[in-house]
């Protein structure tokens, strides 16, 4: 699974590593990306990102398909 999480103003990607990943930003918001295997891991990430002082305005889990990789991942 992916979680699409969005916080508020900007964010330098060296401050959310290992716990996310930068994906975008219009300066007001910054989208970030976190492979999590539960919705438990989830609250874990949102958890380490609001105790680095983000404030987290929403988020979005996504299951990728049984069988196939999520894109950009090599099959194994």
């Amino acid at each position: 699974m992916h979680a699409i999480v969005v916080v508020a103003g900007e964010v330098d990607e060296r401050d959310i590593w290992p716990y996310a990943v930068w994906s975008d930003s219009d300066g007001t918001q910054t989208t970030l990306t976190a492979k999590v295997h539960d919705s438990q891991e989830l609250v874990g990430v949102l958890a380490a990102l609001t105790a680095l002082g983000l404030e987290i305005v929403s988020t979005l889990l996504i299951e990728e398909p049984l069988g196939r990789p999520p894109a950009g991942e090599p099959d194994q």
